[in-house]
């Protein structure tokens, strides 16, 4: 077994810590990085995995920081995990893209039935979820929620058949045939029919439509052409590439649904592995930008708060521009990848779309090592797992196919491809670096109720924050209708910025109470959490709620602004509506659901129901409809134009 190195993890918990302690902790952390780290030195890096069929890069990236943490959380090596367990440590991404993408059920909340993301080709392509993308705060809306991380061996990736891309051409053959039909239809706007009948009349529209299959022996030239024959010449064609493929990997030809309910009629959404969400850390931009949003430098504090959540032992997911979006993509020899040295560097403004995971750095990384003809101003980069396989770790099939071997990635001391690359420091298309916080603390027999209301992830690129030098306060009122008294276990908010101070007050609300604050005042807690996001504080479980009790827990935010200022601040989910979504041809929209009687805003020195407040066009909000190029008339339209989700408030129980 390889020795266990001796690293810092999971020491306390932010939460935990003062204002003054964690600025401390900060500047000492400053003197304390080395010039290389990488956790797969620690053994809390699992297998690269291969995410086809799947544009699930996200959710492999997501998965990958979700092991390490909880790795790092258990003190445990991967090595280690196996031995005491008995099966590798390994969660699914499967369950994650499924469940990050789709809209609640009536089986999971009844009177939030339909929130959260909806993709208009669902009803049609009932897989659209593993091919519509994602971003890292989609992991942590899902995993704040309760639901997951869960082990691949109960959702693993594949479809029900569990079968691979070979497996389905070569054993399917109609099946497949049909799906190049298809493939065809698409390609050329017309039926195989109508295309051969036009082929037979001009050669050039032969060539045009059918050449390769000519030039590769596929069909006969001296032959009539038919649509037969181009379905079969089409078919053959794919299973000889199919067959020459270095990587294979499950076929999307299959039904990869999960169901809604298991077979004991619990929905298949709310389940977990005993580990659930404590912190969803949005760390700080690795980039500082211009007033017009150009690349100006590299952040300094967002580079050390990555090395530190390193050093905590987890990874750190990101999203930034690829020269390929998906494996089997080719590569310019001109583009941002060096092929030989695998060290990417962006030197553009480019959009996402690719999602992945900083396992360590190298500060000495020389620069020489990037394209010559894009080299970055200064040394360093990151160590990054990829999903698009490797030739050291890999899977096979109940068939005995091998799964996800693909020569991707620095090459190792063996010539063999690792599946990981260098990331630069300078690299202008890297952004929302989250990091997961896990703990064991409600892994009980009885397992855990969350009571919530927020089940959509923010769709725009930033939520709606807003910000006020008087108070501001926000309130989830929850009743207990479980029909028993349950244990308070932990109360959680989502913060809007770094270095945030958390007062949650807690009360049980008279019968007929006029605001949040109207009943018995049952006790205060303050939590300060470095970075923005999800953050639960958990609690000793002494407060009991007994049964049809209305409980609301108040949140005041607030941060110390650059001014020395103290100034309050709350954030919500925010999504385009349907309406606007269809305007601007988007194939997702976001659908909140916020009931009279469940969220609260203090402002003004007055509580208003979150349902009944009129939205406004805030510098926040104008700033994401911008970056959407949208027009904002006037006030009025804002709510029918975006969907805002309840207050990011939950309480966690447990009988």
């Amino acid at each position: 077994m390889k020795m266990k190195k001796n690293i810092s993890l999971f020491l306390a918990l932010t939460l935990c810590l003062t204002a003054g302690q964690i600025a401390t902790a900060r500047e000492a952390e400053e003197n304390q990085y080395p010039i290389k780290f990488d956790l797969r030195e620690y053994g809390v890096v699992t297998p690269v995995k291969f995410q086809n069929p799947w544009q699930t890069c996200w959710a492999f990236g997501g998965i990958t920081a979700a092991e390490s943490s909880i790795l790092s959380t258990l003190g445990l090596t991967a090595e280690e995990y196996k031995e005491k367990y008995g099966e590798d440590f390994d969660l699914s991404e499967k369950h994650l893209a499924w469940y990050a993408l789709r809209p609640v059920t009536a089986a999971t909340n009844e009177a939030q039935e339909g929130e959260g993301m909806i993709l208009t080709d669902a009803e049609t392509n009932p897989q659209a979820a593993y091919d519509a993308g994602g971003k890292p705060i989609y992991i942590s809306t899902l995993f704040s929620s309760g639901v997951g991380p869960v082990l691949e061996k109960h959702y693993p990736y594949h479809g029900t058949k569990a079968i691979t891309e070979l497996e389905f051409y070569r054993d399917c053959p109609d099946d497949a045939k049909a799906y190049e039909r298809s493939v065809i239809e698409s390609k050329l706007g017309m039926t195989v029919e109508e295309a051969v009948e036009a082929a037979n009349k001009d050669a050039e529209k032969k060539e045009e439509a059918f050449g390769k299959f000519y030039e590769n022996g596929y069909l006969d030239k001296s032959k009539e052409l038919t649509a037969d024959a181009v379905v079969d010449a089409s078919y053959e064609y794919m299973l000889d590439k199919i067959k020459e493929r270095t990587g294979m990997y499950y076929t999307s030809h299959d039904d990869w649904t999960i169901p809604e309910l298991d077979e004991n009629g619990h929905p298949n959404r709310d389940v977990y592995a005993g580990f659930t969400l404590v912190d969803g850390n949005q760390l700080p931009s690795l980039s500082i930008k211009d007033s017009e949003g150009n690349w100006k430098a590299i952040n300094n504090a967002g580079i050390r708060a990555v090395k530190s959540e390193l050093m905590k032992g987890r990874g750190v997911t990101i999203a930034f521009h690829a020269d390929q979006s998906k494996p089997g993509e080719e590569v310019s020899e001109e583009g941002f990848l060096n092929l030989k040295t695998w060290a990417q560097y962006t030197d553009v403004e480019a959009p996402i779309n690719h999602g992945v995971c900083i396992i360590g750095w190298d500060d000495s990384y020389s620069k020489s090592n990037f394209n010559a003809d894009r080299q970055p101003p200064g040394d360093g980069a990151w160590i990054v797992k990829n999903s698009w396989g490797s030739e050291n770790e890999y899977k096979t099939s109940p068939n005995g196919e091998i799964i996800g071997k693909k020569d991707w990635g620095i090459v190792d001391e063996n010539g063999n491809h690792t599946g990981y690359f260098y990331l630069s420091y300078y690299d202008k298309g890297v952004m929302s670096p989250e990091t997961l916080v896990f703990d064991t603390d409600l892994d009980n027999d009885n397992g855990m109720g969350v009571w919530m209301y927020d089940y959509m992830p923010s769709i725009l690129d930033s939520t709606m924050k807003t910000e006020s030098i008087s108070v501001v306060k926000t309130a989830n009122v929850f009743t207990n209708d479980s029909g028993e008294d349950v244990k308070l276990r932990g109360v959680s908010t989502k913060t809007s910025s770094q270095r945030a101070k958390v007062v949650y007050s807690i009360y049980r609300l008279n019968e007929n109470s006029a605001n949040p604050e109207d009943g018995e005042f049952l006790g205060k807690r303050v939590a300060y959490h470095e970075y923005a996001g999800f953050h639960r504080l958990p609690l000793r479980g002494d407060l009991t709620i007994k049964d049809g009790d209305r409980i609301a827990v108040v949140v005041e935010e607030s941060v110390v602004n650059k001014d020395g200022n103290k100034v309050y601040q709350y954030t919500v989910n925010a999504g385009l509506g349907k309406p606007l979504a269809d305007e601007m041809d988007l194939p997702f929209y976001g659908k909140a659901v916020v009931n009279h009687g469940e969220s609260y805003l203090y402002e003004n020195g007055k509580w208003t129901d979150w349902a009944d407040h009129k939205l406004t066009y805030s510098d926040a909000l104008k700033e994401s409809f911008e970056e959407e190029e949208i027009t904002v008339v006037n006030n009025d339209n804002v709510n029918d134009m975006l969907a805002v989700d309840n207050f990011s408030i939950k309480m966690y129980v447990t009988q």
